[in-house]
């Protein structure tokens, strides 16, 4: 039980900011007409205010505007910044630390599309700075590693079958399974083979986890879940993989370079899994060891723990509806 509270305050100290990637579009137009949409996630409503500064030429022409779309409250308003624009001009964010999810800036003018992941290591942007295929890989590659470790519905997925596997073996099979699904639905998403509203996939996702922690608590070696994880686990990957690409179909793909782009945020979701298993595998080791005896109690706390957050999650997305 004290393990359970103080899992549930840790978790409740990171909902004190972002859960969710915020957006901001700026378009600029032939005329130096500049609008901004920002669009910040429903679920951070309680989380700290978020900033973004433009140089001190730039001058705000219309009033906010405000409404609700998509799980996102958006603001819009228009600017006006000299004769020259944009050109140049340095965009910085204020308010972010350093486990927040950060601001996904968006720039247009014309053919020119600039995009960056502003996070509190690197809270600015420099309009018209080019981006090559390498900058662009990294920074897809960042945008994946930043969503899965951030992603807690997600985490805690992978954690609840790490905990659910019998060993390294089946462990591998799952986790294989569910990178394979993922993937799947991933491109499915993004090349609109397949389209789902959002808050319907959030809202499974949680169920996915809801479900995996009442296998730990009934604990039947004969049940469907035991006997075939990897084939469980595909097909909750595959819901997986459409959260996965409603996220960045927000952020968007350079028309020319998608295919890059894409494989770059996948790996960018592998590398943050990967990390994310060896680092919790090595923190159920130590429990393990150190406290042999008491193994049944830890991995029914930690089934609480899932099942109860990922409850509050499912009633929480479908009440969103």
């Amino acid at each position: 039980m004290r393990l359970f509270l103080y899992l549930l305050l840790c978790f409740t100290s990171l909902s004190a900011h972002q859960t969710g990637l915020s957006y901001f579009e700026i378009k600029e137009d032939e005329k130096k007409n500049i609008e901004i949409v920002y669009k910040k996630p429903l679920e951070d409503t309680q989380a700290e205010d978020i900033y973004i500064r433009f140089p001190l030429k730039c001058i705000q022409t219309t009033k906010n505007r405000q409404s609700i779309q998509d799980g996102f409250i958006i603001h819009e308003y228009s600017m006006r910044c000299a004769s020259d624009g944009l050109a140049n001009a340095r965009i910085w964010v204020e308010g972010l630390v350093s486990s927040d999810r950060g601001v996904l800036l968006r720039y247009e003018k014309d053919s020119l599309v600039q995009k960056a992941l502003l996070r509190s290591t690197t809270p600015f942007i420099i309009i018209d700075h080019k981006t090559s295929s390498f900058d662009l890989i990294i920074e897809y590659v960042n945008l994946g590693i930043v969503h899965i470790l951030s992603g807690y519905d997600h985490l805690l997925f992978v954690l609840a079958l790490m905990v659910l596997s019998l060993n390294y073996k089946t462990l591998f099979y799952s986790v294989t399974a569910f990178t394979l699904s993922h993937s799947i639905t991933l491109a499915c998403g993004i090349f609109g083979v397949v389209n789902i509203g959002v808050s319907y996939i959030e809202a499974m996702i949680a169920l996915s986890i809801v479900f995996l922690a009442r296998e730990l608590v009934i604990d039947k070696e004969t049940s469907f879940t035991r006997q075939n994880p990897a084939v469980v686990t595909f097909i909750f990957g595959l819901l997986h993989g459409f959260g996965f690409s409603s996220v960045l179909s927000d952020i968007g793909l350079p028309q020319d370079e998608i295919a890059l782009s894409l494989f770059s945020f996948n790996l960018g979701i592998e590398l943050g899994q990967i990390a994310f298993i060896l680092c919790a595998g090595a923190v159920l080791l130590v429990l393990k060891k150190y406290i042999y005896g008491h193994t049944a109690i830890i991995k029914k706390t930690l089934a609480y723990f899932i099942g109860g957050l990922s409850s509050f999650w499912l009633i929480e997305r479908v009440l969103s509806f």
